[in-house]
């Protein structure tokens, strides 16, 4: 079997990179030939991973994978056209050899097709060539099936490697952060408002009126903005935060392992890497509702500050709780197999993932 990712390779660190970089290493693993065209920014040079030089250059080397044979697996967002001309490009290449996968990943899915009939024509056509589409959600799985796209050929599978969640060394401020407050709280940061900063803040002033040491540590883009100095001031925050700034993933699941809670008080989200890796590290994972979250997560009113510190509360008071955690890799190389004609499609599904949990039932 070879597969080749399509998709953002770190760095940056976000959410759909970090999963393509952890997917490429646990292929790696199991002996699979595995290689990653990076459409990204182009990060560090890493074993069989391409950055994208040029969209010529691109769509050559894409061109000579497909005429190869290679499986050919997308990851992207699906919240933007750019995305969408990505599918409809990769789908829409002929060679009825290679086989064609797509895992979408944004929870603004389902709101971005929902907003125009014309993104959904468009949707369900770069579809069309595609053996499977992967949703992390059953919200984006009911988007994309709202196109046209067959629901047997819509998966819901969470972007997660339980395997590859591997905590590496941490900076020094982490470890003095680990020292002076107690609670530490952790949570990733992008400059978006889609990530809650402002929300996260008016919480955390409610904290540090009942615990004076409380600290939030952020790490990832734009903690260096006038905006993110505008909402500290104005929120008057600036004595409970450690900024870190980016951090290296294994840093990042350092600093999440050391946190005595990880936060993620998104407005909309897909299916988060982020609130995995917590769990899976046995750190308490406080998140929003805005989507169906993994066992385990202590969720909150999407929107409610004060509904947010009370889930913090709890989560700190019950401490470490090791949930037993999900890996989508096995999962994938059996799709792979299917869709490339090593065994048979199956004629009815006879697994299904909800969000945390494989159930096998009897067909």
């Amino acid at each position: 079997m070879r597969v080749l990712l399509v998709g953002d390779y770190p760095p940056p660190y976000g959410g759909v990179a970090i999963h393509v970089q952890q997917l490429h290493g646990y292929l790696r693993g199991c002996g699979v030939e595995s290689t990653v065209l990076d459409i990204g920014k182009g990060g560090r040079p890493a074993p069989d991973v391409l950055p994208m030089r040029s969209p010529a250059r691109f769509a050559l080397q894409l061109a000579g994978f497909v005429s190869s044979g290679w499986t050919v697996h997308v990851h992207t967002s699906g919240n933007n056209p750019k995305s969408w001309v990505l599918a409809g490009m990769v789908g829409g290449l002929p060679g009825s050899r290679s086989a064609r996968v797509i895992t979408l990943h944004s929870g603004l899915l389902p709101d971005y097709l929902a907003a125009s009939a014309a993104r959904r024509n468009f949707a369900r056509v770069a579809l069309a060539g595609y053996a499977c589409v992967v949703a992390v959600s059953g919200a984006v799985k009911d988007a994309v099936v709202g196109c046209g796209v067959p629901e047997d050929k819509v998966v819901v599978l969470p972007a997660f490697c339980a395997s590859q969640v591997r905590p590496g060394t941490v900076p020094a401020v982490v470890e003095a952060a680990r020292t002076r407050r107690k609670p530490l709280l952790s949570m990733a940061h992008h400059p978006s408002p889609v990530y809650g900063r402002k929300l996260m803040f008016r919480a955390l002033k409610l904290l540090a009126q009942e615990q004076p040491d409380v600290g939030l540590a952020l790490f990832g883009p734009g903690t260096d903005s006038e905006e993110f100095l505008r909402d500290v001031r104005e929120l008057g925050v600036a004595g409970q935060l450690e900024v870190l700034g980016e951090l290296e993933h294994p840093a990042a699941l350092g600093l999440i392992a050391r946190s005595d809670a990880f936060i993620r008080p998104t407005t909309h989200d897909g299916d988060s890497i982020s609130v995995r890796e917590a769990l899976a590290l046995g750190v308490p994972c406080v998140a929003s509702d805005v989507c169906k979250r993994p066992e385990g997560t202590r969720v909150f009113e999407a929107g409610n500050a004060e509904d947010l510190a009370r889930g913090v509360r709890e989560a700190v008071a019950a401490g470490p709780a090791y949930v037993p955690s999900v890996d989508v890799g096995p999962e994938l190389l059996e799709l792979y197999a299917e869709a490339s004609g090593e065994i048979p499609f199956k004629q009815s599904e006879d697994e299904v993932f909800d969000m945390g949990e494989t159930r096998h039932a009897a067909q």
